[in-house]
């Protein structure tokens, strides 16, 4: 019956993540241009295939396997590129070191208008000497990072806390599925309205993602970013498990649909992990 759909999506989202979770413990770093560039396009082409083979058994499995691996291959740099950043943080602010951005240049109104920005730069100072601030291409800077190399990358003292960092992100991912299913389970409500809305709203994320990585590199809009996207994959959440619910009461019990649903709450579960992460590590 109904259970039948439920059983395949949820055996099917656990196997993707498990395989995410096994690639992701395998690359650590990618090597050449050539091996990031593929590992960024080779899942929106498994896309395709995933979605018009996703009624044939045991294809489908094997596609989903193979987009979940890759996947795991390519968020795992940047969990540890989050790591990195969350360690270096904890390290300056033990060292009694603080970081603050220094407007060099102020644009007037005219030139911010035709798309001119203020000059910035980040500085370095100790919280005992403000007045002695020190820049990314000092010897200064130098000699912490060989520092911080020496005595975390090696040893890695905040190895304990950046686990619990990861721990409270799965928690936190895990809570929100079982509160969206459970939503949907004891409630009436079709939240099929949100789809247009999350649409929208997801489309403008990835505008204001691509903005920030290649033209302002703002930590501060990254991590508003992080918020918005906590908030549209925990709706989305929602939004699939309700589709769950009427396939499972329209009496579907195909694998194309389970395959489909699972998908769609893997990608929910994956990026609310990712925006999870980044905000606890910015804490």
């Amino acid at each position: 019956m109904g259970s039948i759909l439920f059983t395949r999506v949820f055996l099917i989202v656990g196997g993707m993540l498990l395989v995410t979770s096994l690639a992701a413990r395998i690359n650590k770093a990618f090597e050449t241009t050539t091996e990031t560039v593929i590992t960024f396009v080779l899942p929106f082409i498994l896309l395709f295939p995933l979605n018009y083979y996703a009624d044939i058994y045991p294809l489908n499995l094997i596609l989903a396997a193979a987009f979940s691996f890759n996947m795991g291959w390519m968020i795992a740099p940047a969990i540890i590129a989050i790591g990195e950043q969350f360690k270096w943080r904890r390290y300056i602010k033990n060292k009694g070191i603080v970081s603050k951005t220094v407007v060099t240049k102020k644009a007037d109104w005219l030139e911010k208008l035709y798309g001119t920005k203020d000059e910035k730069h980040f500085v370095y100072y100790h919280k005992s000497s403000p007045e002695n601030t020190f820049e990314i291409k000092s010897d200064e800077y130098r000699k912490l990072k060989d520092d911080f190399n020496t005595e975390v990358v090696s040893k890695d003292p905040y190895n304990q806390e950046w686990q619990n960092i990861i721990f409270q992100a799965v928690l936190g991912t895990t809570t929100a599925v079982f509160l969206a299913a459970g939503i949907n389970y004891v409630s009436d409500v079709d939240f099929g309205f949100l789809g247009g809305i999350l649409f929208i709203a997801l489309s403008a994320l990835v505008v204001m993602g691509v903005l920030n990585l290649f033209i302002y590199r703002s930590n501060a809009l990254r991590l508003l970013s992080a918020y918005c996207g906590v908030i549209i994959f925990s709706l989305y959440l929602l939004y699939d498990f309700n589709i769950l619910e009427k396939r499972i009461a329209a009496g579907d019990e195909s694998w194309g649909t389970a395959v489909r649903i699972a998908v769609r709450l893997y990608l929910d579960i994956i990026n609310l992990f990712l925006d999870l992460l980044q905000i606890l590590a910015e804490g």
